[in-house]
């Protein structure tokens, strides 16, 4: 499921055709219908996948972090290092397979849809999590300012990776993690 995964997220779902996609996984085309019945089958289960593996990776990250704005540059770092790859394309980004999902698809799939949401939440479930920590300062926020915080953060960072798989200039990339960075105390 790992190379499907990459497939997938290199080429979308509509730009991964069967041969490509029944290359990566190593199956024969009577395989991968007894085992998957479909591509979109296949896509929703590497969509699943996706969002455990970036979970793991992104909480692993600021597991032993006791400070908020630490904990949310780790994360930022994290993600753009995720959807950072020298191979994707012409910019050296894959961005991140929520967005590029979301662009590609758009509401046009409930199931997607679900999946999509269930995603953006462990992102500003670990946002939430960063932001909560107490400053330096002693200062706590309010779970309401937590809350739209973390939705901001996501929000932010999920067009910056658009905006970086577009060509946005690395100069460009740095300003705008400064700039969420300047949002945590």
């Amino acid at each position: 499921m790992k190379e499907a995964l990459k497939t997938f997220w290199q080429r979308g779902f509509e730009g991964t055709n069967m041969p490509e996609l029944l290359g990566s996984m190593g199956v024969g085309r009577a395989s991968f219908y007894n085992a998957f019945g479909s591509k979109r089958e296949v896509f929703l289960q590497i969509l699943d996948l996706y969002f455990e593996t970036v979970r793991a990776h992104l909480e692993g990250l600021i597991s032993d972090v006791s400070d908020p704005r630490n904990a949310v540059a780790l994360l930022i770092d994290g993600i753009l290092d995720v959807a950072k790859s020298p191979e994707a394309n012409a910019t050296g980004w894959r961005g991140c397979l929520i967005g590029n999902t979301a662009l590609e698809l758009g509401a046009d799939d409930k199931e997607v849809v679900a999946r999509l949401k269930t995603g953006v939440e462990i992102l500003r479930a670990l946002f939430r999590k960063a932001i909560s920590l107490p400053s330096s300062a002693g200062a706590k926020r309010s779970r309401r300012e937590i809350d739209q915080v973390a939705l901001q953060l996501v929000a932010n960072v999920q067009g910056l990776l658009v905006l970086a798989k577009s060509g946005l200039s690395d100069a460009d990339i740095k300003s705008a993690r400064s700039t969420m960075l300047a949002t945590i105390s």
